[in-house]
């Protein structure tokens, strides 16, 4: 039994709405952080830190705990309690009085957001026939974009009329409205409603059972390999960018967060837009293009990103970092689509959990972590014996002018040296669209 168009598109648009929350919940850190490292006096990879592995390590391995309870509870109550944890973590990230604490904070976002992701694609295999996933996958995912916008974009307004605190509190307080929405508006959906096969009991597969159908998969070893480095990436960058448009190119508060909303709004909606209607396109003239499609994307991604980081002008950055983003993004909908399509409808939370747990382990946990300690070995090469007084905020006159353009350069390249993981990502996509052309070879016999 399968539900009504108007039914699935509403609980669809719910679902992207909730994802769109969690990106502004993810996304504003990056643009309060110049004035949370000011207060709390932090260095590059301090912040790294905290936008990597705080919010990375609890969101990939609480997200296959969550996942099991979504393989046998009501997906759409499971989504909504999740929203109102992640919301309300998030208001108190603004109560924070330490570092520490703030660290704390941000684990507890990404333990409420862990839910989410797993719940909302279980979902969407049920509400969606196989034809018409990559498509269902891509409007879901417009979240990402359009929450990585206003969160950027509100985060730099708010912050600049309140400060960073409130901001946070904001946010929270919106998280409670998501919530109810989703508690009243995601139905009960059947599952395997469009699976070939019926299911089998009422019990869901156990996780090891799922690891054995992924680890046996070559297609599903590239994907997630391909993707986590598209991520390091895609989290890297998005990460620094409101510090790098400040340093480098001198922009303000606002500017620079609504740089960064262009940049991932912007290149994010269009990649995952285009990305998800051109992989059905090109998947049914030939399967492979699944894998391929995103390959030769990450390919034209480097030279866009490299290029875009090296201008002198802010203008015509923020252009070409928003045509590489859009090229990294049209990863998600092909990807996902094959990872439905190789397990059952029982399977399919937990299988997108461990995909998460790879891809945000490595690309949101190494990341963010890894730029900030490049840039800050890099600004401490250029400073020598004065670097230690860059940390100190009474530093002025020429000494502050230098540790600020040392800064500004060791940001600059070590988001470059970053941008060429995407050479190895597009490596595993073209494997990856191999091994789906073999599997697609013998399910016709």
């Amino acid at each position: 039994m399968t539900i009504s168009r108007v039914r699935a598109g509403i609980a669809l648009a719910v679902l992207s709405s909730t994802y769109l929350l969690s990106y502004m919940d993810r996304t504003v850190l990056s643009v309060l952080q110049e004035d949370i490292k000011r207060e709390f006096g932090l260095s590059d990879t301090q912040l790294g830190l905290l936008g990597g592995p705080a919010f990375a390590f609890l969101y990939s391995l609480t997200g296959v705990g969550i996942a099991r309870m979504a393989e046998r509870v009501n997906r759409g109550r499971l989504i909504a309690v999740c929203v109102a944890a992640w919301s309300l973590m998030t208001a108190l990230c603004g109560v924070a009085q330490t570092y520490w604490q703030l660290l704390l904070a941000r684990a507890g976002v990404s333990i409420g957001e862990a839910g989410g992701n797993p719940s909302s694609h279980s979902l969407i295999a049920d509400l969606y026939p196989p034809q018409h996933r990559a498509r269902a996958i891509s409007i879901y995912t417009i979240g990402v974009p359009l929450g990585a916008f206003l969160g950027a974009a509100m985060g730099g307004l708010l912050n600049k009329w309140y400060d960073w605190r409130t901001t946070f509190l904001i946010l929270g307080a919106i998280g409670a409205v998501f919530s109810i929405a989703a508690l009243l508006l995601i139905p009960r959906v059947p599952r395997g409603s469009y699976d070939p096969e019926p299911l089998q009991g009422d019990e869901p597969p156990g996780t090891m059972d799922v690891l054995r159908v992924l680890r046996a998969s070559p297609v599903f070893i590239h994907l997630a390999t391909g993707s986590a480095l598209v991520v390091l990436v895609g989290y890297s960058v998005p990460a620094f960018l409101a510090s790098f448009m400040t340093r480098v190119h001198g922009l303000g508060k606002a500017e620079a967060g609504l740089a960064v909303g262009i940049v991932n709004g912007g290149g994010g909606l269009v990649g995952v837009l285009l990305a998800g209607f051109i992989a059905d396109w090109l998947g049914r003239k030939d399967p492979r293009w699944h894998g391929w499609m995103p390959g030769v994307a990450m390919l034209i991604a480097v030279p866009a990103q490299v290029v875009a980081l090296l201008w002198g002008d802010p203008v015509w950055a923020v252009f070409g970092l928003t045509v590489g983003m859009a090229l990294m993004f049209t990863y998600i909908p092909p990807s996902f689509a094959q990872i439905h399509a190789m397990v059952n409808a029982r399977m399919r939370a937990t299988a997108a959990s461990v995909f998460y747990l790879v891809v945000n382990l490595v690309g949101m946990g190494l990341g963010p972590p890894l730029v900030g300690w490049i840039s800050d070995r890099l600004a401490a090469r250029a400073m020598g014996a004065d670097w230690a007084a860059c940390a100190d905020p009474a530093t002025i006159g020429t000494l502050a002018q230098r540790c600020g353009a040392a800064q500004a350069e060791g940001l600059r390249y070590a988001l470059v040296a970053i941008c060429f993981s995407l050479v190895w990502a597009a490596y595993h996509y073209w494997r990856a669209g191999l091994h789906i052309g073999a599997r697609h070879r013998e399910k016709l016999g």
